[in-house]
């Protein structure tokens, strides 16, 4: 390879690590040529600014359709420890100009000096630092069946004030953990991974000058000791396995440590390990208007209000509406998240259980009062699974009575008719399943626990009741006539005959 015959005889005497994996590197993301990839998935990764290395986070976010939904908040806690020294390494023979395999054993790692994303610097015993996601963050979401959509942030482990204390490769032992406690996965709404919460960092090391080039440049002659800048970082390998042998290229007889790129979706040893995961569904409320023409326009006045299941913490989701059938008392032309542009109609809003607000954003209550007109929907999109919804409607129209009735239906299933909830204050039907809603009157849909990744939907139809000019209605009146009129004509019949008969 080239830079191994760039190395100067004096540094390849130093070590045998040093005829190991040195490779050519371009500019930007790019991967090793040979070095350690017995066994590897992928190839190895070069270290790009020789101090600090990238290791991915995945959250897998799923939802029915194919769409970005918000993240959830958690944090993450990376704790890195000095790992096992002693576990071999072999190049293969094609990864070195002398044709010959090159092996060494891992040391293990020193964490005095390591700073992981920004944290405080590490001592001899570790090094920690957090990676937060939040409820800003816009999620690429696909289906169960399409198996989600991975998002990926990355955290650094920076080595610029690490003393090395010789060249070689230095084992590390990477630990995730809740920022909180284990409890806190559910309250975000997050399915924790089955795999395990380790991985394993080799962090190749050698010298960034040789002895000739310290002296040309100013150095003292015989200089032997070498500050903590004359040390570079020249690639890194992430595995799953503490004790498995990084085995040769075509080696057969063990499959070796599987390569990572850190806390994602990945294999190990031939078995799948999944990334943490985000669950939503999504539900769209509907308005259909009968019997009454002259108030088609008319948009009647919405209210949805959340109950946490599992997921206890804070939540955003989008909400898409027909805009010209619904208002929402917030309806920016465009905003912005991270960078990302939310169209127009599709809009930001949380519900937080932690807030003494109900709403977290402000306390207007934007996302839970829409107004919707006949034939309007709106829809909320990336809710976590579990939480609850109740939505109210309720008849602002002076003078005017409505028979209510809903449908919901989940995904393409069947559409049930809705039992409204006792809470409303229009008359129900013996079954629940009709609200009579004069003036002021509200019915209300509370769901129960919500199929996880489905599409809801539920619409609402308001009858105009007519009422008659007496209080009776028209379609009863007849018939009570036709009633009298008969009784009256026995009556009259069976008097006749009585008079005859006397």
């Amino acid at each position: 390879m080239k830079n191994i015959k760039k190395i100067s005889a004096l540094v390849l005497a130093l070590v045998m690590v040093l005829a190991m994996s040195v490779t050519a590197f371009a500019d930007g993301e790019a991967t090793l040529t040979g070095g350690e990839i017995g066994g590897y998935t992928e190839a190895d990764k070069q270290n790009l600014d020789n101090k600090a290395i990238k290791i991915a986070k995945e959250i897998t976010a799923f939802n029915p359709d194919e769409t970005l939904i918000y993240g959830p908040a958690f944090t993450y806690t990376y704790t890195v420890t000095p790992g096992t020294s002693g576990v071999s390494i072999t190049d293969a023979t094609t990864d070195h100009a002398s044709g010959l395999a090159t092996s060494t054993t891992t040391l293990s790692g020193i964490t005095t000096g390591v700073v992981v994303n920004g944290g405080a610097a590490g001592n001899a015993a570790s090094a920690a630092g957090t990676l937060a996601w939040t409820n800003a963050d816009i999620l690429a979401a696909d289906t169960v069946a399409n198996g989600g959509a991975a998002n990926t942030k990355y955290f650094t482990i920076d080595f610029t004030n690490v003393v090395f204390t010789a060249p070689g490769v230095y084992r590390y032992t990477i630990t995730e953990t809740p920022a909180a406690n284990d409890a806190s996965y559910a309250a975000a709404g997050i399915t924790e991974t089955t795999g395990s919460r380790v991985r394993y960092l080799d962090v190749y090391v050698m010298r960034s000058s040789t002895f000739e080039d310290l002296e040309t440049n100013g150095g003292t002659a015989g200089k032997t000791a070498y500050v903590n800048t004359d040390w570079k970082v020249y690639g890194y390998v992430c595995v799953y396995d503490d004790n498995d042998a990084i085995t040769p290229d075509g080696d057969t007889t063990t499959t070796g440590a599987m390569k990572t790129n850190g806390f994602v979706a990945g294999t190990n040893d031939s078995t799948a390990v999944p990334a943490d995961q985000y669950h939503t569904y999504n539900l769209t409320i509907g308005k259909t208007l009968s019997g009454d023409n002259t108030m088609n326009s008319h948009k009647f006045p919405f209210d949805a209000t959340w109950t946490a299941g599992t997921a206890t913490g804070s939540f955003r989701f989008a909400v898409e509406s027909s805009s010209a059938q619904v208002t929402t008392t917030s309806q920016a032309a465009t905003t912005t998240v991270n960078g990302v542009t939310v169209n127009a109609g599709d809009l930001l809003y949380t519900y937080d259980t932690t807030n003494t607000a109900e709403y977290a954003l402000t306390s207007a209550d934007k996302d839970g009062a829409p107004s919707i007109a006949n034939g309007g929907t709106i829809k909320y999109i990336g809710i976590p699974n579990g939480t609850k919804v109740t939505v109210t409607e309720r008849n602002d129209v002076v003078g005017t009575t409505y028979t209510t009735t809903a449908k919901e239906t989940i995904g393409s299933g069947t559409a049930t008719d809705v039992v409204f909830n006792s809470s409303s204050t229009a008359a129900l039907s013996s079954d629940g399943k009709i609200a009579t809603t004069d003036q002021g009157d509200t019915a209300v849909y509370a769901q129960g626990t919500p199929t996880a990744d489905s599409n809801y939907a539920v619409q609402f139809t308001n009858t105009l009741a007519i009422i008659s000019p007496t209080g009776v209605a028209f379609r009863v009146a007849p018939y009570v006539l036709m009633l009298c009129a008969g009784i009256a004509l026995v009556l009259i019949t069976r008097r006749r005959e009585n008079t005859e008969e006397a």
